[in-house]
């Protein structure tokens, strides 16, 4: 519910109903879409990209609900022992997890899409920040693209999220599997699970918000600006970072979005192979390892 408000009042700042035709504008559309995917792609001339974005939601949406209405779905808030940094989940826990990110990141994703093919349909007329042209299969092609993983604006935030993986049980998170889940198993569901993270959420706070307030306010006030939504949308719960430290990991991204003349892929990058390398630190170890804690990772 956090998340979703803070990306509402974010939206509403990127300029909604502002200049001529505000009926179609970039911003309107993208709001119209964060709420019912797809509706900006029908808008736009687009149905088939809008069906597909309407049933990737709903499905998820309902896979979603099921698994967190089974009997044995643990709550987030009692899988996170905050006091011994011990996580204890399931397979029903991680596959209502799955759906869950794939709701939020259909919602931002669709938001992005509608609000990108819109500026580029005008010719990006009034705007004086540039609108990528990399779609659906290019961003999510990126994590795995060696021209991104070379650069070292890529690896060195990475070889910081990787150093997680060395530490001992002692001073790191550790996780405890029950209901059959196995550990292989959990580590198969963080590829798709923060692919849709990094690819929805890079979508729309570096895509639009970040692209939207550099417009209006410049490259300095626009990445603080995009970068303090982005912390507000951050709780600092279990794995999240607070949202001082997702603000200045928030003030990177949109610095590497601007270096990259706006386009994501880069970015889908880093935030993909961040999360999932701080999820499998986090699962690399049993509670029966260790006998001390020590807190460290943060997962965006």
């Amino acid at each position: 519910m956090r998340f979703s408000l803070a990306a509402v009042a974010l939206l509403l700042g990127t300029g909604l109903g502002i200049g001529p035709a505000a009926a179609t504008s970039p911003a309107l559309l993208a709001t119209g879409s964060f709420f019912v995917p797809g509706l900006g792609q029908f808008i736009n001339g687009e149905p088939l990209k809008g069906g597909i974005h309407l049933a990737t939601y709903g499905t998820a949406a309902d896979l979603a609900l099921y698994y967190r209405t089974r009997d044995d779905y643990i709550e987030r808030e009692d899988r996170y022992d905050e006091d011994d940094l011990t996580i204890t989940t399931n397979r029903t826990s991680e596959r209502a997890d799955l759906f869950a990110t794939v709701v939020s990141g259909t919602r931002f994703y669709s938001a992005y899409d509608a609000y990108r093919e819109r500026r580029a349909m005008r010719g990006n007329l009034g705007y004086n920040t540039p609108i990528s042209d990399e779609d659906f299969q290019d961003l999510a092609r990126a994590p795995f693209e060696r021209r991104y993983l070379t650069r070292p604006t890529t690896f060195i935030p990475l070889a910081i999220a990787a150093s997680g993986l060395l530490l001992p049980a002692e001073d790191s998170w550790v996780t405890r599997t029950e209901g059959g889940l196995t550990r292989g198993e959990a580590g198969a569901m963080l590829l798709p699970r923060h692919g849709a993270v990094a690819l929805g959420e890079e979508a729309f706070f570096r895509g639009i918000l970040n692209n939207s307030f550099h417009h209006q306010f410049g490259p300095w006030w626009g990445t603080a600006a995009s970068s303090v939504g982005f912390g507000l949308a951050h709780s600092g719960a279990g794995l999240s970072a607070n949202a001082a430290v997702a603000t200045a990991y928030g003030a990177y991204l949109g610095w590497l979005h601007q270096h990259n003349n706006y386009r994501l892929g880069e970015n889908v990058a880093v935030h993909f192979w961040w999360n999932v390398l701080v999820s499998a630190a986090a699962l690399r170890h049993d509670p029966d390892e260790r006998t001390a804690v020590v807190r460290w990772e943060f997962r965006f």
